[in-house]
């Protein structure tokens, strides 16, 4: 394993996994080398972990291919056929009423509310588990109650959405290869 250690004024360690697969120690300045590695060793399971799923998601980027106009159109066609009926139920368990729903194909969000109650949603939407779409707009609903991550907001997610965790850990490990596809331009 490649390791980068870098050291700074902190006083803990932090341990990082970036893609495509380099292993980043955060240290303080005067922790000794042996420390370093006896917390590496302790550690190796969850990087081996991680590693392995980094490079499964570089994998999945790879492999995916990308989506083509016309599929993504189709996608966005989908999405608005099928996502506000759905809203329509999600928003009485959450309790709550929104403005106008709009679908993009966007490659940093899954969705967004704003402060006037409006709902973006990514048309990639359509390629995830109903479950992971369940969640996002349960996410962009609840903030029409909390317009912020307070532990209020997350309160809400989960009083509507038990599970959300695993949606949103499907997100995390699938999504950037999803919004790999879209097509450059």
């Amino acid at each position: 394993m490649q390791i980068e250690v870098i050291r700074s004024r902190r006083k803990t360690v932090g341990i990082q996994i970036i893609p495509p697969g380099r292993i980043v120690v955060r240290a303080p300045l005067a922790l000794p080398q042996t420390e370093i590695q006896r917390i590496l060793d302790s550690k190796r399971a969850w990087i081996e972990k991680h590693l392995a799923s980094v490079r499964q998601r570089e994998t999945e980027k790879e492999t995916a291919g990308k989506l083509s106009w016309d599929e993504v159109e189709e996608l966005g066609n989908r999405a608005v056929k099928e996502l506000p009926p759905r809203l329509r139920e999600l928003a009485k368990q959450v309790g709550v009423t929104y403005g106008r729903v709009t679908v993009r194909n966007q490659k940093t969000r899954w969705g967004s509310c704003s402060a006037q109650g409006n709902l973006n949603f990514n048309c990639l939407l359509m390629l995830c588990p109903r479950q992971v779409a369940d969640y996002v707009m349960v996410h962009e609903l609840c903030h029409r109650k909390e317009l912020n991550h307070s532990p209020r907001f997350w309160a809400e997610v989960e009083r509507v959405m038990p599970d959300y965790r695993d949606a949103r850990n499907w997100l995390k490990e699938h999504g950037p290869a999803l919004i790999a596809r879209l097509p450059n331009g």
